[in-house]
């Protein structure tokens, strides 16, 4: 790593319950383009140094990242996204949402996507733009390990399958993908995961 990362002391979740919306907000329902600037605005006028998009249990915008850059490009260039201010994603647990199993991939999959999309904005690779992932419902240390072994062997050595029969490898052609790692945080909801943490090395 080049850039030396500030640690977050504040994260914002999207949209809670709040008594009215937003005055900015087109709707009273906050989706696709309005999470993007609620991001923003947490950033920027709330001063949250980290801000969570949530994937789970519902239809999260994989194209985040491109669009906080191009929708607010000066606030970005000055606040280095994934060294300064953080977004962490929150998927889905298989282990508990059956019927969410594979958004878990679809997440994922988003983070090298972000990382291209950021090492061109900033014209510097080395900083990932998305480099946590928080894991809802855990119950196991075992949880995190899987989570972080699906991106490792699934998403991050993808293009170490094999390479085509002609002139070009296939990291060549679409592009090595980066973070090769990532950490996972887990989110410990019932009393029996908090009460016997210790015992399950999550803490």
């Amino acid at each position: 790593m080049t850039d030396e990362r500030r640690i977050p002391a504040t994260m914002s979740i999207q949209h809670p319950d709040n008594v009215a919306s937003p005055n900015w907000a087109k709707d009273e329902v906050l989706a696709e383009d309005m999470e993007v600037e609620e991001t923003y605005r947490a950033f920027s006028e709330f001063g949250y140094q980290e801000q969570m998009w949530d994937w789970e249990g519902k239809d999260a915008d994989p194209n985040v990242v491109r669009k906080l850059l191009v929708a607010y490009l000066a606030f970005f260039k000055k606040h280095r996204l994934g060294r300064d201010i953080f977004l962490t994603i929150r998927v889905a647990n298989p282990s508990v949402e059956k019927a969410e199993q594979k958004a878990l991939i679809e997440a994922l999959t988003s983070i090298p996507r972000s990382y291209d999309v950021a090492s061109n904005f900033y014209s510097a690779e080395d900083v990932p733009p998305i480099f946590e992932v928080i894991l809802p419902m855990t119950t196991s240390a075992a949880e995190l390990s899987r989570v972080a072994s699906l991106y490792e062997t699934l998403i991050a050595h993808k293009t170490d399958a094999g390479d085509f029969d002609d002139t070009i490898s296939a990291a060549d052609w679409i592009g090595e993908f980066k973070p090769k790692h990532i950490e996972v945080i887990p989110l410990l909801e019932n009393f029996e995961s908090i009460f016997h943490a210790d015992h399950q090395r999550l803490c």
